[in-house]
């Protein structure tokens, strides 16, 4: 993982602590760490209908105010940041960007484009909506994986793929290379695999297995039946069992809808707090 650019997309309300453990480990990895504090505008104007029928645009009192203010908390954070990194002797830049919802996920795509990863921060959870629509930005709309709960440039020494033969899946791997190469182990999980009984159905994991031992990677594929359960809940549990320290999976969406929308497996994981979880779509 040297020399690679990491995006560290996070909030005003995030504490000092995160912030200098990427920076820390993007120092000593020769890497660049780029910043990007994000803030949702404040509540946005709102339409009424008027006397005589007409819509009217209707905007609180203290709007203004409380743009200002909001601005004001940006810049003011804007320059701690900037501060910290600067004691970290660490090849770094901070940008902030503030917007509408629709618009910090096309301007995080955007900073995507001329990087190598993309990490969100854990604590933007805490505004699912942005949260959402900034993670599905990356995934969909730029060319890079998007990592949760990790650094992304820590070495990890066993690492679960979670593997269906999938495009997107497939893609996930290949961000997920480098990771792979410098594991002890790579664990290829199978989930509710084609019956045996089907002559013409092939091992699933075989191809994607044979790939990374050509990397010579320490491969193992293991099949396992969902029981009922949803596939999220699985990858999680079974990734504990194998003491995994990185889950590797394909995301999914439903572009059907038109609209910024996870798939189910793919929203579960999104919203598990404990495992770092690399996404390629």
């Amino acid at each position: 993982m040297q020399r690679r650019t990491s995006v560290y997309i996070f909030g005003a309300d995030t504490s000092d602590e995160p912030i200098l453990e990427c920076a820390e480990a993007a120092r000593i990895q020769s890497g660049h760490l780029t910043c990007h504090l994000i803030a949702a505008l404040p509540n946005l104007p709102y339409l009424k209908y008027g006397s005589k029928r007409f819509v009217e645009a209707g905007l609180p009192s203290n709007w203004l105010d409380l743009l200002e203010n909001k601005k004001a908390e940006l810049k003011s954070r804007t320059n701690e940041v900037e501060t910290l990194l600067a004691r970290q002797g660490v090849s770094a830049n901070v940008i902030a960007s503030m917007g509408s919802v629709t618009e910090l996920q096309n301007l995080a795509a955007r900073q995507a484009y001329s990087s190598d990863i993309v990490f969100l921060d854990a604590e933007l959870r805490n505004d699912p909506d942005v949260f959402h629509k900034v993670a599905y930005g990356i995934l969909f709309h730029s060319p890079v994986a998007l990592m949760i709960n990790g650094d992304p440039f820590a070495r990890r020494d066993r690492v679960f793929l979670s593997w269906n033969d999938s495009l997107a899946a497939s893609r996930a791997a290949h961000f997920a290379l480098p990771y792979f190469l410098a594991a002890k182990e790579v664990v290829i999980g199978c989930f509710d695999p084609p019956s045996s009984d089907d002559p013409e159905a092939q091992e699933l994991g075989a191809d994607i297995a044979a790939w990374l031992s050509h990397h010579r990677c320490n491969v193992t594929v293991s099949q396992f039946a969902s029981d009922g359960h949803s596939i999220e809940y699985c990858i999680q549990e079974r990734a504990r069992e194998v003491d995994a320290d990185l889950v590797v999976m394909g995301a999914y969406g439903h572009s059907y809808l038109r609209e910024s929308v996870f798939g189910g497996t793919t929203l579960g994981m999104l919203g598990n707090t404990d495992i770092p979880v690399l996404f390629g779509h």
